[in-house]
């Protein structure tokens, strides 16, 4: 038995607009608790955008950059935003973070699953492209159907086991 895509794939999808400033990004995102999400516009993907993408915008051009680790061990007991943090010692931080938007640092075009995809395939491209996460499209149409990620596949392995082939 092929284990698809749809078998474990995430239906309750959040997405983020490419016209939200990676303030609002980060808020979703910390609300949510997930680290990134597709981004929608018109009904259509256009993109993948995630924490790493922000950091990495951040980080540009800074001649001092403020090193995110401290901030998310900081023991608190309610999700807060590193990025908030961040801000509040680089002020250019937070300037980053109105005044850039989703659009400004998705993945645009991004690697796609079809929820009739077995997940082998599926585990494979993310392994090789080194990504955690993949919108799951449906091929007739192009809609956003899912999303799968690093986790539901580890939650395939425990739930359905491993099998080795060699």
């Amino acid at each position: 038995m092929s284990i698809k895509t749809a078998d474990l794939m995430t239906t309750d999808i959040l997405v983020l607009d490419p016209d939200m400033t990676l303030h609002e990004m980060d808020t979703m995102l910390v609300k949510s608790g997930v680290s990134g999400a597709p981004v929608v516009e018109a009904g259509r993907l256009v993109g993948v955008a995630s924490q790493s993408d922000v950091i990495r915008t951040l980080w540009e051009g800074q001649q001092e950059p403020v090193h995110p680790a401290p901030y998310y061990s900081t023991g608190y007991s309610v999700p807060l935003s590193a990025f908030e943090y961040m801000a509040k010692d680089a002020p250019s931080l937070g300037d980053a973070l109105v005044s850039h938007r989703v659009r400004d640092v998705m993945t645009a075009d991004p690697v796609v699953a079809r929820p009739e995809e077995p997940v082998e395939s599926v585990a494979r491209r993310m392994l090789a492209d080194q990504i955690h996460r993949l919108p799951v499209v449906e091929e007739a149409t192009g809609a956003l159907v899912g999303i799968v990620t690093s986790l539901d596949l580890a939650g395939a392995i425990a739930d359905f086991g491993l099998a080795a082939r060699r």
